[in-house]
C-alpha cells in the first residue's frame, strides 16, 4: 500500500518557509545575488546597486565574499556600456521579469553568462551561470519544454507572444547600447547634460579624466564642479539652454582640479555646446563636443619665444660683426704702428682669434636652436593633424547634418551621414556647392553663405526655406531647415572656409502649417454658425411676434362662436375641449420661443451683482402664492454656505421661478410637495445652487439626454410647453456655468448649477 501525497498543510509543516527559503539560497548551484538599488541626489534616478548578500555559488564564481563591500559598477565598471547595468534597471523599473546573455571574463576565461533578474519588494533577485552548467542548463530546458508541452495552445500562444516581446526589448537595449558605445569609445570627450541646472546623465571616460575618479554622473555641474564658478562655462550653458543657439569655443582656457587636490590646472580647449531637444522641439539638454589643445596653445608660444630669442640672438651677431669690422678698420689704418708694435699686434690677433671662436660657438648655438625649433614646430603640425582627424570623427558621428565648405567656391570638403542623407542622391564630396547642387545659387540662402565667407559674420536660420532636388534630375522639393553658419579660420586667422551645422525640420513646420489652416477653417466655421444663429434667432422672433395676433384672433372668435352658436352634435363639448387645448398649446409654444429670443438678445446685457439669495427665493416664492397653496407646498430655505452670488438678478430669477414652478407643477399625488433650496461652496470662487423636491420624479438614464431640449415634455398629465428647463439650461450655459440633475422615479428630482466665478 503506497503512502499519501503529503498535502500543502504537511509540506509547509515539514518545511518552514523561512528555513526552505535559505536551504535553496544555500544549495542553489545557480549564482544568485541580491542588490538594493542606489540612488542620486533626485531620489528617484537609480545610479548604481549596492550588493546585499551572495550565495555559495556566486561566491566561488564571482570570488567575492558573502556580502562585498563595494558597489557593483564600483566592481564592475564596464557593465555600464555591456548592458548589464540598464538590464537590472529595466527590471526593477517595470516590475518584469528578465533574461539577458552575456560574454564576459570573470575567472580568467572567456565565459558566456546567462542572467535572469526579477524585482522583488525594493530589491532586485539576480540568478546566474556560466559556461560550466550547460549541462544542468540543458535539464532545465528540457523540464521547461516538458511543462511548456502540458499547457493548454492559449497559454502557449501567450508565452510566445511574451519571449516575442522580450527578444525586442532586449534588441533595443542592444541598439541603445551600441550606441552607448559609440560615445564612451570616441576620442573625444563628451558628456551630455539634462534640464536646466545641467545634471551629468552621459560622461564618457575621456570627458571623466578630467577629474579623475570624482563622481559626475546624476549630479549639476555647478555642484561636481565648483571650482568653475566665476569662469565663462556656468552662463555658456545656461546661454545656450535657454536661446537653442549652439557655442562653440576655440582655444579657451578652462582651470580644473584634475587631481582633486585643490590645485586647479590652466588647460585650453576647442569644444561645441550644442542644445539637444525633445519630440516637441523643445531644449532639454546640451550636447558637449570637446577635445584639449593644451599641446597646440603651448607648441605656439614656445615657437613664438623661439622665434624672439633668434631675433636677439641675430642682433647680438650684427653687433659683433659691426665690431669686428670696425676693429678691422683700426688694423688698416694703423699698419705702420702694428709693424712697430709687434707684441701689441699679438695681442690684437688673439683678441680677435677669441671674437672668431664667440661668433663660431653663437653660430653653433643659432644652429641648435633653429633645429628645435622646426621639431618643435614639426611635433605641433603632428598634434594638430591628430586633432583635425579626431575632429572629423567626431563630426561623422555627431547626431547632426554638418559639412565645411572649403575655399571662395565653397568646395565640400568634409560631409558627415547626416549631410549626405539630406541629399542621397547627389555626389557632393570634392565639388563646390554651385555645381553639386547649382538651384541654391538662385535662392537667398547663397548669398548667405557667401556673405558668411566674406564678412566671418555668423549666420543662424531658423526654419529657412530653400527648394532642391535631393537626387540628381530630380524634382525640386520644398524642404525647410535650421541652421547655423560659422566662418572657419586658418592659422594665419583669415577665413578660409565656412562650417554648416543643419537640421531639417520639414516635417515639423508643414504639420503646424496644416494646423494654421485647420485653425482657420474652424475660425470660419465658428462665424458661419454665428451668423446662422442670429439669423435663426430673427426668425424665431419673427414667426412667434407675427403669429402671436391670428392666434389671438383665432381665440376671440372662438370665444364668440362658443357664445352665440348652438351645437347638436353629441361630441361637440368634446371637440371644443379639444380645440381651446389647441390654442392653448401654440400659444404657450408662440410664448416660449419668445422667451428663449428674449434671453439670447438680453445674455450680456444685462450687468452682474452681487444678488442676496434669500430675498430673491423669497420674492419668487411670494409671486407664487396661489400655487403654492393649492399645493400645501412648503419650502426649506439653507443660503448659510454661500448666501450672496455675482449673476445677472433678473437671469437669476428665471432660473429660480422655472425650477421652483416645475417642482409643484410635477409633484407625487401621494404626498404635500416639499422643495429644499440650499448652496454649496464648491471652491474659492465657484458656488453651487441646488434645487431639491420630493415630486415624480424622472428615468434619467433613458431621458437624461433630451432633458434640456426645446419642446421636450415627460409628464402629460399639467399642461407646458417644454422651454422651461431649456431657458435655465441656456441662462446657466451663457453664464460659463453647467446645470446637472439626479432624480429617481416616484422619489423626486435635484437640480445642481454650477456658476464659476459667482463668489465676489
Amino acid at each position: 500500500m503506497s503512502a499519501p501525497s503529503p498535502s500543502s498543510a504537511d509540506v509547509a509543516t515539514i518545511f518552514p518557509a523561512e528555513e526552505l527559503l535559505q536551504g535553496l539560497f544555500d544549495v542553489s548551484l545557480d549564482g544568485i545575488v541580491l542588490y538594493k538599488p542606489v540612488y542620486g541626489p533626485d531620489g528617484s534616478t537609480i545610479i548604481d546597486l549596492a550588493f546585499v548578500l551572495l550565495n555559495t555559488a556566486a561566491q566561488q564564481m564571482l570570488q567575492l565574499p558573502a556580502h562585498p563591500t563595494q558597489t557593483h559598477l564600483q566592481r564592475y565598471p564596464q557593465a555600464q556600456f555591456n548592458g548589464v547595468f540598464e538590464f537590472y534597471c529595466s527590471v526593477f523599473e517595470t516590475g518584469q521579469p528578465g533574461r539577458f546573455e552575456l560574454r564576459y571574463q570573470a575567472d580568467g576565461l572567456n565565459d558566456y553568462y546567462y542572467l535572469s533578474a526579477r524585482r522583488v519588494g525594493q530589491g532586485i533577485v539576480v540568478s546566474f551561470t556560466d559556461t560550466t552548467d550547460f549541462a544542468r542548463q540543458a535539464i532545465a530546458e528540457n523540464a521547461l519544454q516538458e511543462s511548456r508541452a502540458r499547457i493548454s495552445a492559449t497559454e502557449a500562444a501567450l508565452h510566445v507572444s511574451l519571449a516575442r516581446e522580450q527578444v525586442s526589448r532586449a534588441e533595443a537595449e542592444t541598439q541603445r547600447a551600441r550606441l552607448h558605445n559609440t560615445f564612451m569609445q570616441a576620442p573625444a570627450m563628451i558628456t551630455i547634460f539634462e534640464g536646466p541646472d545641467h545634471m551629468f546623465s552621459l560622461v564618457n571616460p575621456l570627458y571623466q579624466q578630467l577629474v579623475g575618479p570624482r563622481a559626475l554622473l546624476g549630479k549639476p555641474i555647478r555642484e561636481a564642479m565648483p571650482e568653475l564658478a566665476g569662469q565663462p562655462i556656468f552662463d555658456l550653458l545656461d546661454t545656450v539652454y535657454r536661446t537653442g543657439v549652439p557655442y562653440h569655443a576655440f582655444e579657451m582656457l578652462v582651470k580644473l582640479d584634475h587631481t582633486n587636490t585643490g590645485e586647479l590646472g590652466n588647460n585650453y580647449y576647442n569644444f561645441v555646446y550644442q542644445p539637444s531637444r525633445d519630440t516637441d522641439g523643445n531644449v532639454d539638454g546640451v550636447l558637449v563636443f570637446a577635445y584639449e589643445v593644451t599641446a597646440q596653445v603651448e607648441a605656439r608660444s614656445r615657437v613664438e619665444q623661439s622665434e624672439t630669442q633668434q631675433r636677439l640672438l641675430n642682433q647680438q651677431l650684427a653687433s659683433s660683426l659691426e665690431e669686428l669690422a670696425a676693429t678691422n678698420e683700426e688694423l688698416a689704418a694703423s699698419n705702420e704702428e702694428l709693424q712697430a708694435a709687434n707684441e701689441e699686434i699679438r695681442l690684437n690677433n688673439d683678441e680677435l682669434f677669441r671674437v672668431q671662436l664667440a661668433v663660431q660657438s653663437l653660430n653653433m648655438e643659432l644652429e641648435a636652436r633653429v633645429r628645435s625649433y622646426t621639431r618643435d614646430a614639426r611635433e605641433a603640425q603632428q598634434e594638430a593633424e591628430q586633432q583635425r582627424a579626431r575632429l572629423e570623427h567626431l563630426f561623422m558621428q555627431a547626431p547632426a547634418a554638418i559639412c565645411i565648405l572649403h575655399g571662395p567656391e565653397l568646395v565640400f570638403e568634409l560631409v558627415n551621414p547626416g549631410y549626405q542623407q539630406l541629399f542621397p542622391g547627389r555626389e557632393l564630396l570634392g565639388i563646390s556647392i554651385g555645381e553639386a547642387i547649382p538651384e541654391l545659387t538662385t535662392q537667398p540662402i547663397w548669398n548667405t553663405l557667401r556673405r558668411v565667407y566674406e564678412t566671418g559674420e555668423s549666420f543662424e536660420g531658423n526654419e529657412s526655406l530653400i527648394q532642391a532636388a535631393r537626387h540628381e534630375g530630380g524634382p525640386l522639393e520644398d524642404i525647410y531647415f535650421n541652421f547655423v553658419y560659422q566662418p572657419r579660420y586658418n592659422t594665419h586667422k583669415h577665413i578660409d572656409g565656412v562650417i554648416v551645422f543643419a537640421f531639417e525640420v520639414t516635417e515639423q513646420v508643414l504639420a503646424r502649417q496644416k494646423v494654421a489652416a485647420a485653425n482657420a477653417g474652424l475660425s470660419l466655421t465658428n462665424q458661419q454658425l454665428t451668423r446662422i444663429n442670429q439669423d435663426l434667432d430673427n426668425f424665431v422672433y419673427t414667426a412667434s411676434h407675427d403669429l402671436k395676433q391670428p392666434v389671438n384672433n383665432m381665440a376671440g372668435v372662438f370665444e364668440e362662436l362658443k357664445r352665440t352658436a348652438t351645437f347638436h352634435d353629441p361630441e361637440a363639448a368634446l371637440l371644443i375641449t379639444m380645440f381651446e387645448g389647441a390654442l392653448n398649446q401654440i400659444h404657450n409654444t408662440i410664448q416660449g420661443l419668445t422667451e428663449v429670443v428674449q434671453v439670447e438678445r438680453r445674455s450680456g446685457h444685462f450687468p452682474l451683482e452681487d444678488v442676496a439669495l434669500q430675498p430673491l427665493v423669497t420674492e419668487v416664492l411670494r409671486s407664487m402664492h396661489n400655487q403654492i397653496s393649492a399645493a400645501n407646498a412648503t419650502f426649506e430655505l439653507n443660503f448659510t454656505a454661500v448666501p450672496m452670488m455675482r449673476f445677472a438678478r433678473l437671469n437669476a430669477q428665471s432660473i429660480l421661478y422655472n425650477l421652483l414652478s416645475n417642482a409643484l407643477k410635477y409633484a407625487h399625488p401621494d404626498r404635500s410637495p416639499h422643495v429644499h433650496v440650499y448652496t454649496e461652496l464648491t471652491s474659492d470662487t465657484t458656488a453651487t445652487l441646488v434645487v431639491a423636491d420630493n415630486g415624480l420624479g424622472l428615468d434619467v438614464a433613458r431621458y437624461g439626454a433630451d432633458l434640456f431640449q426645446m419642446f421636450r415634455r415627460f409628464h402629460d398629465h399639467v399642461p407646458g410647453s417644454g422651454m422651461g428647463l431649456y431657458l435655465v439650461n441656456r441662462i446657466v450655459r451663457q453664464a460659463g456655468g453647467n446645470i446637472t440633475v439626479e432624480s429617481k422615479v416616484g422619489s423626486g428630482t435635484a437640480f445642481r448649477i454650477v456658476l464659476p466665478n459667482s463668489i465676489g
